[in-house]
């Protein structure tokens, strides 16, 4: 039986990668690719600061330091580069760097030879160190499952990264049934991954897509009579008018609200479905309609705390923009509700949230169906 459950979780991973593999030759329509100037990125070591009073006293605002930065990767690695990091009093672009930081150094050609120019402190180092312990974590508390669940998360993240991500850069494809798509993909994926082939996989996996296509459908239907627009930050902007000026930013949109609900979406789902599983098992006598109603009873549980953790998801990351609004008690309320980025956030959650809820009789309905029609 295992082997037998390990021989359809590589078929499913085989299917998705060919799937989309699929769909990316199949969509290549030539899209141009801009030229832009080439710059390298290599890594280097602050061995050296020297302020530069002469540019202080020359300009009205702003510093400069002359920076010398020894090489670690690239062609050039073990040199020492000197260049001049400019500071304007402006937090969200200065770089402060001090003796022994790790930063990122952008390389460019130029007739007179290369320029070095400090980019960005080299933060990747400290991110190997969190996910060691985010594996460390995962494999001590939960062992097999921990393993489990570290695939999945990585199948996700490539499915999304290597399957959507490039259909939206480059091809011209249906963005809306390609997420539709991937979304059904990555919980059928981690249900059988994690909870094997049984009929509570079954449940959860249907619990998962009804709900993400509720919560879909009702995205759709958001954007186009709340007239959003998708162009609600500096970036979306940014892209469309110097990369993507041919996508449809509404249907970007309509992939980030599915997916960012498909998470809590498959935890509820699953949730309702192995508590059945367990009932099941207790208490074999018990038929559809008990089955049914304590699926529900776990879900009406499990429903508050879930769409908290979307609510406060969204909001914990949109709260810079809470504090900036708080700050101005000028502004009516009605021009607040009313911004394309605030009707964004208030679409998203609440979309997300119905999704989650229509996912908990989804899951239950399916699992007592299957529970008792395997008897």
């Amino acid at each position: 039986m295992k082997g037998c459950t390990a021989v359809r979780i590589i078929c499913l991973v085989v299917i998705g990668y060919l799937l989309f593999g699929g769909v990316v030759a199949a969509a290549a329509t030539g899209a141009p690719v801009q030229n832009i100037p080439h710059i390298d990125y290599v890594q280097g070591v602050i061995v050296d600061i020297q302020p530069m009073d002469q540019i202080r006293k020359a300009q009205s605002i702003g510093s400069a330091e002359l920076v010398d930065i020894q090489l670690t990767s690239g062609v050039d690695s073990g040199k020492t580069i000197k260049t001049i990091n400019y500071k304007m009093n402006r937090p969200g672009f200065d770089i402060h760097p001090q003796v022994g930081d790790r930063v990122i150094v952008a390389v460019s050609d130029e007739a007179t030879g290369k320029t070095y120019n400090l980019a960005d402190y080299d933060r990747m180092p400290y991110v190997y160190l969190l996910l060691a312990v985010m594996v460390v974590t995962l494999i001590a508390v939960g062992g097999r499952v921990g393993l489990k669940s570290l695939f999945v998360v990585c199948f996700a993240i490539f499915i999304i990264v290597q399957g959507m991500i490039p259909l939206i850069l480059e091809y011209h494809v249906n963005l809306i049934l390609i997420t539709l798509l991937i979304s059904a993909v990555i919980a059928v994926v981690t249900q059988v991954t994690v909870s094997g082939w049984n009929p509570k996989t079954w449940g959860a996996i249907l619990g998962t897509v009804g709900g993400v296509a509720v919560a879909g459908s009702l995205s759709l239907i958001s954007i186009k009579y709340m007239h959003l627009t998708g162009l609600d930050n500096e970036e979306a902007i940014m892209l469309k008018v110097t990369y993507l000026a041919a996508v449809d930013f509404q249907e970007v949109l309509f992939a980030g609200i599915v997916v960012g609900s498909l998470g809590a979406v498959m935890d509820v789902a699953i949730s309702i479905a192995s508590a059945q599983y367990e009932i099941k098992k207790s208490c074999p006598q018990y038929g559809f309609r008990e089955l049914y109603k304590a699926g529900i009873n776990v879900g009406r549980d499990v429903m508050g705390t879930m769409s908290n953790t979307l609510v406060l998801a969204y909001l914990g990351s949109a709260l810079p923009l809470v504090l900036l609004l708080s700050a101005q008690d000028h502004v009516p309320m009605l021009r607040i509700m009313n911004l394309n980025l605030i009707a964004t956030e208030i679409a998203r959650t609440i979309t997300g949230s119905i999704g989650l809820i229509c996912s908990i009789p989804l899951a239950a309905v399916a699992t007592a169906f299957f529970l008792r029609r395997r008897e």
